[in-house]
């Protein structure tokens, strides 16, 4: 089993004027990505790029670099799936990580993704995202998850994520007519739960967080990260 990361970015310095936590900066998004993985044997990096400016991404970069002119975050989404589900080189029991240029990991997370797709089988959705929303926000009043553990960690059922996921390539063809196509990440995972029972399972407590002020992954020190 193989991890083929799909890391999306676009022409974007620093930090940006939405909510972010005062430590914030792309680059070190992308440098903590590199780190956390130590240049695993079992990893590919594949960079997809919405553009055609210069960045520092392309005078950083090691891995497969694609590029894609899509002009909008949903459709650079859309295109990066079809580039994925079109790669022959990745085998249906593969895994592929969808990630956003907005995230930041923990040290030892990749093997803890292995454990959990060789622990049980046929797994939909994974998010190393605990979301902190699930924890506060009123209609996540009353939310109930099924806990699944592993010999490395803790992994629960949660109702939706972002943008960032992980699934076999045969998850992603049985449902790359709705994740190349539907726009808003929740509708789509409330669409793919309620019409064919998948489920999205993040972890106990996170391995990663989407860095938004008051919405990161809760118990980690990520600023010290």
């Amino acid at each position: 089993m193989k991890l083929h990361i799909f890391y999306r970015h676009y022409n974007v310095q620093g930090t940006d004027n939405r909510n972010r936590p005062s430590w914030f900066d792309y680059e070190k998004c992308y440098d903590n990505l590199i780190s956390t993985l130590a240049f695993n044997e079992n990893v590919k990096i594949n960079i997809v790029y919405d553009g055609k400016e210069d960045n520092w991404i392309k005078k950083k970069h090691y891995h497969n670099f694609l590029e894609i002119e899509a002009k909008e975050d949903m459709k650079s989404f859309w295109e990066t799936v079809k580039l994925a589900h079109s790669d022959d080189s990745i085998k249906d029991d593969d895994l592929i990580y969808f990630l956003e240029n907005d995230y930041m990991h923990v040290e030892g997370w990749a093997s803890k993704v292995f454990d959990l797709f060789q622990a049980y089988k046929g797994l939909d959705y994974v998010s190393l995202y605990d979301h902190n929303d699930k924890y506060f926000l009123p209609m996540y009043e009353g939310l109930t998850s099924l806990i699944f553990p592993t010999k490395s960690h803790h992994w629960r059922t949660t109702p939706s994520t972002c943008g960032s996921f992980i699934a076999t390539k045969q998850k992603i063809k049985d449902d790359f007519d709705i994740l190349s196509t539907m726009r808003g990440d929740h509708n789509k995972w409330l669409w793919l739960n309620e019409n064919r029972e998948r489920f999205v399972f993040t972890p106990l407590p996170g391995l990663s967080t989407h860095c938004m002020d008051g919405l990161l992954s809760p118990t980690i020190n990520w600023e010290e990260i």
